[in-house]
């Protein structure tokens, strides 16, 4: 458990990054600060691990009031990733991650025989650790990153905008990455971030700081999305935060239906409604629009599809797999991203009214 205790930080020319901040990061969860430019998020998370010295209050770290510890050993035992991964550019990948158990006296054997263990588990290929950071690409960079944070199984990981850097369909991936990871290792992990859908992605519970370093609320992403506190936590959160409360509402009930398929590869005839195209293995590949025929379905004629709604997700995801498709009807996949059929807009919209009602 991380603990800020009235945490003030007044910089030499009088400028107050933080002003009297509360907050408990729970151990074991993901807590996220979020908040417009110059509000103190990022000068919050380095006092942590003193890379800042609060100017008044404290801060406690399983009830371990920082300021007693060195500031070298207390950094060795909290992982930290920023933007751009900030790895070492003349050492390959592998001796990156191995870098903090070595600093920590472990041999350079076991060092990198563990480094090679979170590449994996970051998704990366162990053959990968041969080469160096410029022959990666950002989102790899950043696995690296959370890697190296990793390497000598810190109870604390801080994240200072880590995705930030990357494209918006790798920065999706890698989010997923850190929820699968964390319920794995369930670390306790402080995150910043300026994207609010991240936030409410990522985040056990939110901190939404406003300009001066001053905490406008604290809660479950749920909760903020349904009652923020006042206006300021209403305008910074959205005015479509009833489309971001969607990702809290289940899908239980919401009927899937057929739809028409076609393979990619095989002849098919023209016919008057919209046909979903799959690749061998059941996974869907685009849309053939009606009045369309082929002697052999190729993926250029494809109109893309949407985004796709795993099973089991929450109802936003089902809602915008059915307003993003051409069809009118969103493609459901299960779990290993095989077709499973097609959900329709109006019945979302229906269920989540029948939720509501309680019926």
């Amino acid at each position: 458990m991380i603990e800020f205790r009235a945490v003030t930080k007044r910089f030499p020319d009088g400028t107050v990054a933080v002003d009297a901040l509360d907050l408990v990061a729970d151990s074991g969860k993901i807590t996220v600060l979020v908040g417009p430019s110059g509000c103190g998020k990022t000068t919050s998370l380095r006092m942590i691990n003193r890379m800042i010295e609060p100017s008044d209050g404290t801060i406690l770290i399983d009830d371990l009031d920082i300021r007693s510890a060195n500031p070298a050993v207390l950094r060795r035992g909290i992982g930290y990733v920023i933007q751009q991964a900030g790895l070492f550019p003349h050492r390959t990948v592998l001796d990156n991650v191995a870098t903090v158990p070595m600093l920590t006296g472990w041999g350079r054997r076991r060092a990198r025989a563990r480094a090679a263990e979170l590449l994996e588990l970051v998704g990366l290929p162990t053959a990968m650790g041969r080469r160096y950071p410029a022959q990666l690409s950002g989102g790899q960079q950043q696995r690296v990153g959370v890697a190296r944070a990793l390497a000598a199984d810190p109870p604390v990981l801080l994240m200072d905008e880590p995705f930030s850097a990357v494209d918006p369909v790798v920065r999706e991936g890698l989010q997923d990455e850190l929820l699968r990871l964390q319920s794995e290792l369930g670390k306790t992990v402080v995150f910043v971030t300026h994207d609010i859908d991240e936030a409410i992605k990522l985040g056990d519970r939110v901190a939404v700081l406003r300009e001066g370093g001053r905490l406008a609320q604290f809660a479950p992403p749920a909760e903020l999305l349904a009652r923020p506190a006042d206006d300021f936590v209403a305008s910074f959160v959205g005015r479509d935060r009833g489309y971001r409360a969607l990702s809290f509402v289940g899908a239980d009930g919401l009927t899937v239906h057929p739809l028409r398929t076609v393979a990619v590869g095989d002849a098919v005839p023209a016919v008057d409604e919209w046909s979903l195209a799959v690749d061998p293995a059941g996974r869907p590949r685009g849309w053939l629009p009606p009045g369309s025929a082929a002697d052999q379905l190729t993926e250029d004629v494809l109109v893309p599809g949407g985004s796709l709604y795993t099973q089991g997700g929450p109802l936003r995801g089902a809602l915008d797999a059915a307003l993003s498709s051409p069809a009118g009807r969103g493609a459901v996949v299960d779990a290993d991203g095989k077709l499973a059929g097609g959900v329709d807009a109006a019945e979302v919209l229906a269920l989540l009214s029948a939720q509501r009602d309680g019926s």
